[in-house]
């Protein structure tokens, strides 16, 4: 998986969103405050930009498809349904519950592997032309699931109960 994770690693910059940039950078901001070195606060603010590298690099390399390509699919996919904003949302709380803890921690997994399992059926297309074409085929369940997150992204505050709701969802209307 090197060779896939060094690709993505190298292009962090241009494959993260605008909001995972801005996380990443509020992230460094606020260790470096908080006195870590800039060696060490840009080593973790890495690892967050990594982020489900791994598991995109072994499905590049499964389907032989370039991780580049693949990782926009993903990010594209995101986009899409509101999942990049549910995965970020549940990546930054921290309910004081430690039974929501392990919930927004498997929310966040989810978020991403929902992606991930959904890239693995493009089964020899291209994975953009798959999310296209996918959107495309099923726009009105796409318009009803993007109306349930715009809905939680309006509440204050977003609970974990929320989250799972969406992630059940996005199981759901990824599978047809």
């Amino acid at each position: 998986l090197a060779p896939g994770v060094a690709r993505l690693a190298g292009q962090t910059g241009k494959l993260l969103n605008a909001e995972g940039r801005a996380h990443s950078a509020r992230m460094l901001d606020e260790l470096r405050s908080r006195g870590a070195s800039d060696g060490a606060a840009a080593a973790v603010a890495k690892l967050f930009d990594m982020d489900g590298a791994v598991g995109l690099a072994r499905l590049a390399r499964d389907s032989k498809t370039d991780p580049i390509a693949l990782t926009r699919a993903f990010t594209d996919l995101g986009a899409l349904l509101g999942l990049d904003w549910a995965q970020m949302t549940a990546t930054r709380m921290s309910p004081s519950d430690p039974w929501e803890r392990l919930l927004v921690a498997g929310l966040a997994r989810d978020f991403q592997q929902v992606r991930l399992e959904f890239l693995r059926g493009a089964k020899g297309r291209a994975p953009a032309e798959h999310v296209e074409r996918w959107g495309e085929q099923h726009g009105v369940a796409v318009r009803q699931f993007r109306a349930l997150v715009t809905r939680a992204q309006a509440a204050a505050p977003v609970t974990p109960a929320m989250l799972a709701q969406i992630a059940s969802q996005a199981r759901n209307l990824l599978g047809r």
